[in-house]
């Protein structure tokens, strides 16, 4: 037997093994779908078929087939090109899809962090990248909740791992996941437009560009009214959902339009204006001595601090970014002991959230704080060389 036969030998018995495992969990009795994935399920399967993914109805009558005890339709308010994620997982049964996008989140994070760990580890040792994103709450609750902001880690931590290495089509592809929620990474997002003065910058937004119009196209060649859909979504949402002005959200931004004006929606979104004032104005003033290494970490705990909406912790994977480069400048410092400090607190927040009886999500507005107060213990050591 040539060695060509033998690994493909191997490679189908891996192969079926794992489906066989896969098979027993998803037909296990226990086996419960996320909170929130039959929404993204539902959507894609909506829109594959040419109708509308924003109708409550629609969505309910779907979101029943994969759990008949729900009452209520859970909305996607994504944008239109992130149904081109959503209707591949829609064409799967319901339990084999919430598997495979449980897997491919959890996959996204421990990816992320390697990918910053190339940035800020200083060449230490690799595991410790995946003990950090392991260690995240933001990657248990992602899981949990069967979310997707585990993609959103993986497209900040791949543009900066390509734009470091001069590759700004590839960093710019990575960009256009964080599409998938934009509100949550709009400082971000505003930093990349500005970055177009650069030629790098450039080549880079035009790839973001290019692949949300992609997305954007698979999404309305199945359905051709889905902008439509979503707009008209967006200022009426129909029986049986909660607008987007009705939830409790977990963000200042909400709290000072509760105190300021509870019926004024556009009031929530005066922190992100500001933060995203600020972010352009520093970026303008350090001109061509801008670092995406340097600046990431900022730019996300502020984006994600000054975010209009969102903000809940199933969102937080991104702050994978600040507990990296923490991580990373206290391991390439030999900073041992605080590392291993840092690593057991944010452990110990992952678990906390984790054990404490269910309650509303807003009620989870500590848990951010939590995760990056340590993250200052970064600045106790210098910078890693990146090489």
């Amino acid at each position: 037997m040539s060695q060509t036969v033998r690994s493909v030998a191997v490679v189908a018995l891996g192969l079926a093994a794992l489906v066989s495992a896969a098979d027993r969990v998803v037909t296990a009795p226990g086996f419960r779908l996320p909170k929130d994935f039959p929404e993204y399920w539902a959507a894609g399967r909506v829109n594959l078929r040419g109708d509308n993914p924003y109708d409550p109805a629609r969505l309910l009558a779907e979101q029943q087939l994969a759990d008949p005890s729900r009452d209520a339709a859970v909305m996607m308010w994504n944008p239109p090109p992130a149904l081109a994620v959503y209707m591949p997982v829609g064409l799967l049964p319901a339990r084999w899809a919430a598997l495979l996008w449980v897997g491919v989140q959890l996959a996204a994070v421990v990816l992320a962090c390697d990918l910053l760990w190339r940035e800020y580890g200083g060449g230490r040792p690799r595991w410790l990248a995946a003990l950090v994103g392991l260690s995240a709450v933001g990657t248990w609750w992602v899981v949990v909740y069967g979310q997707n902001a585990g993609l959103l880690a993986l497209g900040v931590a791949g543009f900066l791992h390509f734009r470091s290495r001069g590759k700004p089509v590839a960093a710019g592809t990575c960009a256009a996941l964080t599409a998938l929620k934009p509100h949550l990474l709009a400082g971000f997002g505003v930093l990349l437009l500005a970055d177009a003065a650069a030629r790098g910058g450039r080549r880079a937004l035009a790839a973001g560009v290019g692949v949300i119009a992609v997305s954007l196209g698979l999404a309305v060649a199945a359905n051709p009214d889905v902008v439509g859909q979503f707009v008209a979504a967006v200022r009426d949402p129909g029986a049986g959902a909660v607008p987007l002005s009705g939830w409790a959200l977990p963000v200042p931004g909400y709290w000072l339009r509760t105190a300021v004006a509870p019926d004024r929606f556009a009031v929530q979104f005066a922190p992100c204006a500001v933060a995203c004032l600020v972010l352009v104005a520093w970026r303008i003033r350090v001109g061509a001595a801008w670092d995406w290494r340097r600046a990431l970490p900022v730019v996300v705990v502020v984006s994600v601090l000054a975010t209009p909406y969102g903000g809940w912790v199933f969102d937080l994977p991104v702050l994978v970014v600040p507990a990296v480069w923490c991580a990373g400048r206290l391991a390439a410092a030999g900073r041992h002991g605080l590392l291993a400090a840092f690593l057991a607190g944010q452990a110990g927040v992952t678990s906390v959230s984790l054990a404490l009886p269910p309650g509303p999500l807003e009620g989870y507005w500590w848990v951010a704080p939590a995760v990056l107060a340590p993250c200052s213990l970064g600045f106790l050591a210098p910078p890693a060389d990146p090489s």
